[in-house]
């Protein structure tokens, strides 16, 4: 009888561990499929952010790849903070998509938002030295300043990446009118937005 239990147990805890599992495979599956740009995509009301997306300084990665929303907008790193993004954000876009009214966007609410949520370590896969431009030339005098702050080597800040450098792959059209978006407005159509 005592062999029959402990019998039971065991296989009880394997079909538990099979349980657990099967749902750690399958919320893998899950998280990797609506991480693609494909499946952002799939949403009429994304479609602006891609065309921004293209025509902007950062339609390519520095291996010249298309750059795909998650390489901005999810953390690299699986883990605890990831899925917590990844549900924030999904549940977030999902109520706006089927509840809200995804055609009149607040897109400076949006910004704000967005920007808490691109972390400094997705920017600096690509923008390793923070000295030189992606073309290899220096940057400014205030950049070098603003950058050494970052880094703890000259003053300090509290900003992140996206606390000074905006508007680099999406522009609203209220944010279009500033001198140093000039080049990035001129490549993108009139019409696209009321905002």
């Amino acid at each position: 009888m005592e062999k029959k239990k402990k019998g039971n147990r065991g296989l009880k805890l394997i079909l538990i561990l099979a349980g657990i599992g099967v749902v750690l495979i399958l919320m893998s599956i899950s998280m990797a499929k609506t991480s693609t740009t494909a499946y952002c995509m799939s949403c009429h009301e994304m479609k602006r952010y891609k065309t921004e997306l293209e025509k902007s300084s950062h339609a390519v990665d520095r291996d010249k790849q298309p750059i795909a929303c998650r390489q901005c907008h999810i953390p690299a790193e699986a883990g605890p903070k990831y899925v917590a993004v990844k549900v924030y954000l999904g549940m977030k876009d999902m109520i706006t998509h089927y509840f809200g009214d995804p055609e009149n966007l607040d897109r400076r609410e949006m910004q704000q938002i967005a920007r808490r949520f691109i972390p400094d370590g997705n920017c600096r896969k690509c923008h390793q030295d923070l000295f030189k431009t992606t073309d290899g030339k220096d940057i400014s005098e205030v950049g070098k300043l603003c950058h050494e702050a970052y880094l703890g080597t000259n003053g300090s800040t509290c900003r992140g990446c996206t606390g000074c450098h905006f508007n680099l792959a999406h522009l609203p059209r209220f944010d279009r009118r500033y001198f140093f978006n000039a080049e990035f407005a001129q490549r993108l159509p009139l019409e696209q937005e009321n905002k």
